[in-house]
């Protein structure tokens, strides 16, 4: 059934364009930002509709709500709050990522195999470093484990074949995938890390995936260099530690830390085989606009009565 004039509270400045963007698609809607919240509080038992973000306040007053449209695509503090998994509205996020986040672990990769974090180093220093060519690692011919093998694991996994990489996906369903030669069940992946080069981790983060490679996993570890841009907490970072001391985990690209940020002083920050970024591997240009414009489909699929894209499970918690 089709549903017409809702009340949108829309947690961000939004331009001109955007307004008629969204007066386009549904006609008599009422945008309301959080000033208009704050003058008139009664407002909050009416809202239908949220774009981007819904304060953790006003969940248990929003009555009326239905759906929230988040611009981002991790869920765990939204769904960490008791007032939202009390409520029965949608909530939806965005898969965006995907090529941002390829191109970023792909590039620490390769920082790490052909030592460029070194040359940079040097580089900074003004040093000819012919040493340099010491401890460089091939890929072509190796395998490569993507833990999370999802719609980003999929892009990455296209890379790794390019490369001439046999590719094993980790999945809590396993299904087979044109991207790998074989997807399995995460109760395969000590098998699959004691034979890997590279493990790339895009996990959420859920009661499941936190230390999904802890201790027993990294001891099984040959050499490996372990990328993380999914959550911190699927990695044991004190494990870690020691696995990189012992050679087990030859490198490490991490785009998410446990603790975030990481504190001054922490080990990894001193450690010459591991490359750090504050937790923009998926961001890139355009980004808010891709977001909006997945904002403005669902909309329409509301509107018209249809179902919503990337509605999250709240159980499974992604």
């Amino acid at each position: 059934m089709a549903r017409r004039d809702p009340l949108i509270f829309i947690s961000e400045e939004l331009t001109a364009e955007q307004h008629a963007a969204i007066a386009g698609i549904a006609p008599g809607a009422r945008l309301v930002e959080s000033s208009e919240l704050a003058s008139d509080p009664a407002l909050v038992e009416r809202i239908d509709i949220c774009y981007s973000s819904l304060p953790p306040a006003l969940w248990e007053k929003a009555r009326n709500l239905s759906w929230v449209q988040l611009k981002w695509a991790g869920v765990e503090t939204t769904l960490g709050l008791p007032q939202v998994m009390a409520h029965s509205a949608a909530i939806t996020n965005v898969h965006i990522h995907g090529n941002a986040v390829c191109e970023h672990l792909w590039g620490m990769v390769l920082m790490l195999t052909r030592n460029l974090k070194g040359a940079v180093t040097a580089q900074a220093e003004q040093r000819w470093d012919e040493s340099l060519r010491n401890g460089l690692a091939t890929i072509a011919g190796r395998t490569l484990c993507i833990v999370g093998f999802g719609a980003i694991g999929a892009s990455c996994a296209t890379v790794g074949k390019a490369l001439g990489m046999r590719v094993v996906g980790i999945r809590r369903h396993p299904a087979a995938s044109a991207s790998a030669d074989l997807v399995v069940g995460p109760e395969k992946r000590l098998e699959v890390f004691a034979e890997s080069r590279i493990i790339m981790v895009m996990l959420p983060d859920t009661e499941d995936t936190r230390a999904f490679i802890g201790r027993e996993e990294l001891a099984v570890m040959n050499g490996v260099f372990l990328l993380n841009a999914g959550r911190g907490r699927s990695i044991d970072t004190p494990a870690l530690v020691d696995a990189l001391h012992a050679g087990r985990v030859r490198g490490a690209g991490l785009d998410v830390t446990d603790p975030e940020p990481l504190p001054q002083g922490h080990p990894l920050w001193a450690m010459p085989n591991v490359i750090i970024t504050p937790h923009y591997a998926g961001d890139h240009p355009g980004y808010d606009k891709e977001a909006f414009s997945f904002f403005l489909d669902n909309l329409g699929r509301w509107v018209r009565g249809e179902p919503l894209r990337n509605i999250v499970d709240r159980r499974s918690g992604y």
